[in-house]
């Protein structure tokens, strides 16, 4: 059945979502029609190059990855695109809450009302040197108390709009958009890759009763946390698989596409008793001979480097979860997606480290999503599908500026005790 998004923002025809990894470029091409009913006509999946940790670091060599992709969703779905949603996890992006409050004087509010606010909140980001990516609301509050889902028709005496800024360098955003023009593609709007996939991994209840999606890519690891439906922060951290991979190859003394393959059939998170008494065959770095190039190792020593590494990763992400507020002993769900959930004993070791009930999360099922796309690998695309046909048609992107908290902080204190009770 297909996949059905409800918004008065979104766009309808034809969607494409660009996701440009460290390890692969993944490209999507979907049919988004009235009601948000989305269905994917084709599918591309090339291996990277001239991108770490998130960035852009070879044009030439970034350009021919994402053309090589589209290339090969524009042959499956049988049509040209002309434009693309693309993500980006690069930049060091910053969430911040900018808060606005206008005076009701007793009546109920109008959509009127809701608007002044908004108009308002924007006119407080002071302009600065990096980039806005994200600015929508991440919550209301009648008479200073939040958690008013929809204020329209409600009495009060004020009216308060919390916008949520998501700002990033601009840099890196510049040198993925020229990249994705180089390819002959016009960027028609760009997505923190975090937000994108918990749209796609999260079900409704959770982003409801709070949650934090973590997406652990090849170069970098995404970080977004939802309270009553809403994004209410996301960063990205600079550390992911390919730390992994290069420890494994250093360890086994392994070329680095053997210790991506020998992490992606052979490894997993946490240890097992057969460990010791299992062999693998480990190919050797330099070595010509037949005699010397293969060695058999202990698999355990292969899954002591892993563990060890994601371990800490893990501890970076608890760091970075508790600074964010996400904390408390009711209602924490933690969902898992991106190349990292696929490692056997990835979610044990997590729901470990984290002290938290972990998922691990596919993508939320498009009808014409072949199967091997229904892979946490292929979260983040899926996301910016929904991401199109919920919010697309805002185009809120290609500002330039910074955030600067407004003066005084009560208001934002009762925001996030109001967020933090939410996780």
């Amino acid at each position: 059945m297909a996949e059905a998004v409800t918004d008065q923002n979104g766009v309808e025809g034809t969607v494409t979502a660009l996701d440009v990894g460290a390890h692969k470029v993944a490209c999507l091409i979907a049919d988004v029609r009235p009601g948000g009913v989305i269905t994917v006509r084709g599918v591309g999946n090339r291996a990277s190059a001239g991108i770490a940790g998130g960035a852009v670091v070879d044009m030439a060599a970034a350009e021919k990855a994402i053309r090589a992709s589209v290339d090969q969703a524009e042959k499956m779905a049988g049509k040209q695109v002309a434009d693309v949603f693309v993500s980006l996890s690069a930049g060091r992006p910053a969430s911040d809450i900018v808060e606005a409050e206008v005076a009701l004087d007793g009546h109920v509010v109008s959509e009127a009302d809701i608007a002044r606010a908004l108009r308002q909140a924007r006119e407080r980001i002071d302009v600065g040197e990096r980039h806005i990516l994200h600015a929508f609301p991440a919550a209301f509050a009648l008479d200073g108390h939040y958690g008013v889902k929809a204020p329209v028709g409600l009495h009060g005496q004020a009216l308060t709009v919390a916008l949520h800024v998501i700002t990033v360098d601009s840099a890196p955003m510049k040198n993925l958009e020229a990249c994705v023009r180089r390819a002959h593609l016009d960027v028609r709007d760009m997505v923190l890759a975090p937000y994108a996939a918990g749209l796609a991994a999260l079900v409704e209840d959770e982003a409801r009763m709070g949650a934090a999606c973590i997406d652990i890519g090849a170069g970098s690891t995404g970080l977004a946390l939802f309270a009553q439906g809403a994004l209410v922060h996301s960063e990205i951290l600079p550390v992911g698989g390919a730390l992994v991979t290069e420890q494994i190859a250093r360890a086994l003394t392994a070329p680095f596409d053997e210790a991506e393959r020998l992490k992606t059939f052979h490894g997993g998170a946490v240890r097992d008793g057969a460990d010791e008494r299992l062999e693998i065959e480990v190919v050797q770095v330099g070595e010509q001979s037949a005699a010397d190039r293969t060695i058999r190792q202990p698999r355990a020593r292969l899954t002591d480097v892993i563990h060890r590494e994601y371990c800490g990763l893990l501890a970076e992400v608890k760091s970075a979860l508790t600074t964010a507020g996400f904390a408390g002993e009711s209602s924490r769900r933690i969902v898992l997606t991106g190349g990292a959930a696929l490692v056997e004993g990835m979610r044990d070791l997590a729901a470990d480290r984290l002290g938290a009930s972990v998922r691990i999360a596919r993508p939320l099922p498009l009808a014409g999503l072949p199967t091997s796309a229904q892979s946490p690998i292929f979260t983040v695309a899926v996301g910016l599908l929904k991401y199109a046909a919920l919010h697309g048609g805002e185009n809120n992107r290609a500002i330039l500026g910074g955030t600067k908290r407004p003066d005084g902080d009560r208001g934002l204190a009762r925001l996030w005790r109001w967020i933090k009770a939410s996780f």
